[in-house]
């Protein structure tokens, strides 16, 4: 009789198995409650799992009132639909393939110990891995494990269970390192915000990241996706995940460390200066709908305000109130540096009234509202409830103090208000004069955010409105002179390399003085002669470049340029004249994590005085790239800005598309054509130098 297996879980199929497990399977877990691996079972059992339970030792008939088979071989096939394994590395994936023949669809490997490229753990994991005919799907190993606060299913050994179970609540939460996940959950969890499923995804040796958030997003129980990112193992899923986001709006939030280094591959040239390691990233998560934030405690902030502010469009209006008029600056200061936020404008009525509240001892009325009272704890939370009525306040945002303020008093006299629309973002006005953990929990219910800064609260803001402003995927953060790294490649490798119809401004070697006539003859002035660039990058700055523009000056140029190219081994080219139009730079460098990207920018001798440049990934579209040098402001400029002669945006793209193919099947690490002319008829490329991989780039790899 032929056994049916079921197909492998991926994405949604994967997520959904893991956050609602049918059953799960327990191996490795330990009667004593002083190690971690006695907590996944505790957990289960404790926090309303209602699956079956299955427990494999050996040694013990029972475990923490479970009843344990002692093996998995006792199991029946189809008994378990997931697994969480809590053994030694050089167990683990005898116990994987066990777990693959049973049907259990995923597993959940907690231990360490498949670091070293060389361990014999890791070479067995990835061979099992890489059997076209297995089922089962692995999260890990060396993470935290995965949490679902909905259905009980906690297959980790968090520290965070070890009191009590965490909120419901609708935000998800994926982080490749484990200990800092366990960190973002504490942290939310104390300001009063709800989970839904956490993932900590570890080495992910077979599921990435993206996968997870591919199969979070589309859920019901899911409005935001916070995620940390150390380094994307599975770009194969991000198509999949920019399109989820477009389609279901909802908003992740990204926290990207650890970004690759183009610095190394770029080193010595002009790229060198002015692309910075992150750069590719930056541009490749912007453009599929990330939302990026620069910390841990931003993360945070934007899920806290996602949760209980909501969705809110910009220009977003908001109504500040605070107890030291320092901190009102400072708010406005903020304010006025974002451009999705705005102060309110309050009507005669709504001044009125904040006067009535206070007494009459408010002198002016006006946003920011000063409220020096000490304290008067009742005032200040009325004046904060008036504000969220206030017509065309879209969020209140206040400063208070212990030193003017009871909490207590402050959360229940803000608490007694049904807050349906406008939502309260309270600050301190030190980040270590917090509010009470409890206090803090119970405001979260009433639609009262707690943030630790003003600054913090206006950026977490502004993060979090949305904009229909498309990012840009510009860099413009330089990095310091390197020395060059890797073979440096001149014009005739390159060349090699290149297609032969690639559209070069036509070139020559030339041996002596008389070469050179013939060709400039031939070519026509104005000529370029010029180092090849087989040892001289920098010609401008050696004199190894001359543009002749007149016959009597050829000798001259020519004996001037051979004797600084002969002086550091280099030969000497004649090339024809480019014509007008705009002078670009096109770098193509290749990242350890994303692959090929280019950078454009203005080129020739624009390169180092103007910042602007755009990132075009490999993995978009053709289409897509076009899109975005179009809406760029590089692209403007191409375009004919300010009535200038426009450049041919299609024929640079194409350009740029016949690099992406032909460098991507050599060693090269970086390709940088300096300038490209940019004409409505088409485009010449003037210059290009390049470096090959280095040896210790391919060992890093």
């Amino acid at each position: 009789m032929n056994v049916v297996t079921s197909p492998r879980l991926t994405s949604t199929s994967l997520v959904e198995t893991l956050v609602d497990p049918l059953s799960v399977v327990v191996v490795g877990a330990s009667s004593d409650p002083a190690k971690s691996s006695s907590r996944p079972l505790r957990y289960l059992s404790n926090y309303g799992y209602q699956g079956s339970t299955i427990v494999v030792n050996p040694n013990r008939s029972s475990v923490m009132g479970f009843d344990t088979i002692p093996s998995l071989s006792a199991m029946h096939r189809g008994a378990a639909s997931a697994a969480i394994v809590s053994v030694s590395a050089a167990r683990v994936t005898d116990i994987l393939r066990e777990l693959d023949s049973l049907d259990v669809g995923a597993a959940v490997v907690i231990g360490s110990g498949f670091e070293r490229s060389d361990s014999a753990p890791r070479a067995d994991l990835l061979a099992f891995l890489a059997q076209p005919d297995r089922r089962l799907r692995v999260i890990g190993p060396n993470c935290v494990g995965t949490m679902s606060s909905r259905s009980g299913a906690h297959l980790n050994f968090s520290s965070v269970l070890q009191t009590s179970a965490p909120r419901v609540g609708s935000i998800a939460l994926v982080t490749q390192s484990g200990a800092t996940g366990n960190g973002i959950l504490m942290s939310l969890l104390r300001r009063g915000i709800g989970i839904s499923h956490w993932f900590s995804t570890g080495n992910e040796m077979d599921t990435g990241a993206l996968e997870i958030v591919s199969g979070l997003l589309p859920r019901s129980d899911v409005s935001a996706v916070g995620l940390f990112l150390e380094a994307v193992t599975d770009l194969e899923w991000l198509q999949n995940v920019t399109e989820l986001i477009a389609s279901t709006g909802k908003r992740v939030f990204v926290v990207k460390v650890a970004e690759s280094d183009l610095g190394q591959a770029a080193a010595g040239s002009h790229t060198g200066r002015v692309v910075g390691s992150a750069d590719v990233s930056h541009a490749v998560l912007d453009h599929a709908g990330f939302v990026r934030v620069g910390s841990i405690a931003e993360l945070c902030d934007c899920l806290v305000l996602s949760d209980i502010v909501g969705d809110v469009q910009a220009p977003v209006n908001l109504s500040v109130a605070s107890v030291s008029g320092a901190s009102a600056v400072i708010v406005s200061d903020a304010v006025q540096g974002s451009a999705k936020l705005e102060l309110a404008e309050w009507n005669e009525i709504v001044i009125d009234s904040l006067v009535e509240i206070s007494g009459g001892r408010l002198s002016e009325v006006h946003n920011p509202l000063d409220v020096p009272f000490l304290g008067e704890t009742e005032v200040f939370a009325d004046l904060l409830n008036a504000l969220s009525d206030a017509p065309g306040t879209d969020v209140v945002l206040a400063v208070e103090s212990s030193l003017a303020h009871d909490r207590l008093t402050l959360a229940e006299r803000l608490g007694a208000i049904d807050r349906a629309g406008v939502a309260i973002v309270l600050t301190h006005l030190s980040e270590d004069d917090q509010i009470d953990g409890d206090i803090v929990a119970g405001l979260a219910e009433k639609r009262v955010a707690v943030v630790p800064t003003p600054e913090r609260a206006v950026r977490a803001l502004d993060l979090l409105a949305r904009s229909d402003d498309r990012p840009q995927s510009t860099v413009t953060e330089p990095i310091p002179d390197a020395e060059p790294a890797g073979t440096q490649l001149g014009l005739e490798e390159i060349a090699a390399l290149l297609p032969p119809d690639f559209p070069w401004a036509t070139w020559t070697v030339v041996t002596d003085l008389e070469d050179a006539r013939r060709a400039a003859s031939g070519y026509g002035l104005p000529v370029a002669i010029k180092a090849a660039g087989r040892t001289i990058s920098h010609r401008s700055e050696l004199g190894a470049v001359a543009v002749v523009r007149e016959a009597s000056s050829l000798d001259e140029s020519y004996d001037r340029v051979a004797a600084v190219s002969a002086a550091h081994g280099d030969a000497v080219v004649v090339q024809s004249g480019a014509g007008s139009g705009h002078e670009m730079l096109v770098a193509i460098v290749r990242d350890a994590e994303y692959g090929l990207a280019a950078i454009v920018r203005a080129g020739g001798t624009l390169v180092e005085l103007l910042d602007d440049q755009v990132m075009l990934w490999s993995g978009w579209m053709p289409g897509e790239r076009r899109e975005v040098l179009r809406s760029s402001r590089v692209g403007r400029i191409l375009a004919g800005y300010r009535g200038n002669p426009p450049g041919n945006i299609d024929r640079l793209c194409e350009t740029i598309d016949a690099l992406f193919s032909a460098v991507s099947a050599t060693d090269i690490s970086l390709l940088e054509l300096n300038p490209i002319v940019v004409s409505q008829g088409g485009v010449l490329v003037v210059d290009a130098l390049a470096y090959t991989i280095t040896k210790e780039a391919e060992e890093n790899e």
